[in-house]
């Protein structure tokens, strides 16, 4: 079997006025995915999602065309840990982290979702297996809302099966501590709750100082995890503070490779590591991560917040390995989502069960991009939005 063409999508749902929403990194106006499909000469074909890319789609496009075509193209698509070193190495001098990390994840999410096919198998299955029978699930969502349209929210998610949901903080200290303590009055301790800072997406990320004071008004509270509470480049800062407070600290959504995660693990900045199979190497890679953090007896928690590609390839990524702990589902309005799952994500008690289908589990026909077609002007977040986002008073810069 040979790969014979690589294809890559660039698709856009544009929200309606009812769907937008804001958070600490702006408001975000329409929900873009680039998806990469890799066809065989067997008739096998892989679909796999390049992670953020979303933000340079024109100019992943120029680079899987110019660049990792000519790599791949003639290969057999089963020697997957010959091609992902083959495109980490040739393009380690110009693409260590960013733009390219996400593309070469794209590329090893197709290669597996071929395998599985070729071997008529689940993905998970051959990633060695389910390491549990079912697999625990957080509703990620709490975007920039009032406090009684956050508890409407929750109480949505508990009555659809969800025993843990992730809110999103950032902007205001005084009112997201007042948002944490309305939301465990209202819904008690028997419910996980999980708070993101999103420091990479705002102008002026915490300083030290201000991420120590946060998670210290956390601890009452029973927060599960305090998740990117610093830039993603602050190593240090990330070191100090793991230190420093009992609400576990999480991160790398925005890291790269097991080369990334080892300068988080060494000495310790982190207690829960948060790779995304479509960001951080793939699923290739994330295997490495996972088994570099089980060494350091810490567990992952994958990151997830893209199409229903990205979202099965974490979720098979995290069935298959012993040491992740739980799948981020987004909640926002997103059909490139879920309208091309092949079955539905079910919740029952908090958690769902294995995929059942063959490969990923996704199904994106040719029309996919007549069904989702790209945008071309602006981009996906309101820059103005972004522009105007205040810094907090408590915060010196």
């Amino acid at each position: 079997m040979k790969i014979t063409e690589i294809r890559t999508h660039l698709l856009t749902y544009a929200y309606k006025p009812s769907e937008i929403w804001s958070w600490t990194g702006g408001r975000t106006l329409r929900r873009n995915a680039v998806l990469v499909r890799v066809g065989t000469d067997s008739g096998i074909e892989g679909i796999g999602e390049i992670g953020e890319a979303a933000f340079l789609p024109r100019s992943v496009k120029r680079i899987v065309d110019e660049q990792f075509v000519p790599l791949l193209v003639g290969e057999d698509p089963l020697n997957i840990e010959r091609l992902w070193h083959r495109m980490f190495i040739r393009s380690s001098h110009w693409g260590r982290k960013g733009t390219i990390i996400p593309i070469i994840s794209g590329l090893d999410i197709a290669l597996w979702d071929i395998a599985a096919k070729f071997l008529k198998q689940p993905l998970y299955r051959i990633l060695g297996g389910a390491c549990r029978e079912k697999t625990r699930v957080y509703a990620s969502a709490g975007m920039e809302q009032s406090i009684p349209e956050m508890l409407d929210d929750i109480k949505r998610f508990r009555q659809q099966g969800y025993t843990a949901v992730k809110i999103r903080i950032g902007s205001d200290l005084d009112g997201d501590i007042e948002k944490i303590r309305e939301i465990r009055k209202s819904i008690g301790y028997d419910f996980d709750l999980m708070t993101d800072a999103g420091q990479c997406y705002t102008d002026h990320p915490w300083s030290d100082f201000a991420a120590l004071e946060v998670a210290r008004k956390l601890e009452p509270f029973g927060i599960f995890w305090l998740e990117e509470p610093l830039h993603p480049d602050n190593i240090e800062g990330y070191q100090r503070l793991c230190g420093a407070t009992s609400v576990p600290i999480a991160t790398g959504e925005n890291e790269y490779t097991r080369f990334g995660f080892q300068q988080l693990l060494s000495p310790r900045g982190v207690d829960i590591l948060q790779p995304d199979v479509t960001r951080s190497g793939g699923i290739s890679e994330c295997k490495k991560i996972a088994a570099l953090a089980s060494a350091h007896q810490l567990p992952c928690a994958p990151h997830s917040f893209g199409s229903g590609v990205g979202l099965m390839a974490n979720i098979h990524f995290i069935l298959s390995t012993a040491n992740c702990i739980i799948v981020e589902y987004d909640r926002t309005s997103n059909p490139l989502r879920d309208d091309i799952l092949e079955e539905p994500i079910s919740v029952r008690n908090g958690f769902i069960d294995p995929p059942r289908t063959i490969g990923l589990g996704v199904r994106v026909g040719e029309d996919i991009e007549s069904r989702f077609p790209f945008v071309e002007e602006g981009g996906a977040v309101d820059k103005e939005a972004q522009k105007r986002s205040r810094v907090p008073s408590w915060i010196e810069i």
